[in-house]
């Protein structure tokens, strides 16, 4: 194996590693945390039917969502249950720009530095969306200036 070979190697392993952290992030700043109301619940299948992020969904996605959506249940507190709801949130909300833009985000600051991540997440999540459309509009972004 050549030089650059290992090289590119190593770099798409680390890519790998950053991508994964930044879903791992994003999911916790994008979905709602503790029990979820069957309001969400109707209101976020709602949106995944809007905003196509229906076709994302897998077929158990797809039937969790509405029976979750359609039962007579005020609040869901299963553990189980909300680990499985926050992850179709997740696929909703990757669907559109605003996730996207988080994700974009959270990846090129995890390539920076984790200092510039926090001041980020310190101001809100507006600075984040607004720096992932940047990302995602011009991949070539240098290091932002703060």
């Amino acid at each position: 194996m050549t030089l650059l070979a290992t090289a590119l190697e190593r770099l798409s392993k680390i890519h790998a590693v950053v991508e994964e952290k930044a879903l791992e992030m994003a999911k916790t700043l994008l979905t709602p945390s503790g029990p979820l109301p069957r309001t969400t619940v109707q209101h976020l299948l709602r949106r995944a039917l809007r905003n196509g992020a229906w076709r994302a969904l897998t077929q158990n996605q797809r039937a969790l969502l509405i029976a979750a959506a359609q039962a007579i249940v005020k609040t869901y507190r299963s553990p189980l249950l909300l680990e499985q709801l926050r992850s179709i949130w997740l696929a909703v909300e990757l669907a559109t720009a605003r996730g996207k833009a988080v994700v974009a985000a959270l990846t090129h600051l995890l390539a920076k530095g984790a200092t510039q991540l926090r001041e980020h997440l310190r101001r809100s999540i507006d600075s984040l969306i607004a720096l992932g459309l940047q990302v995602l509009n011009n991949p070539q972004l240098p290091t932002p200036s703060t």
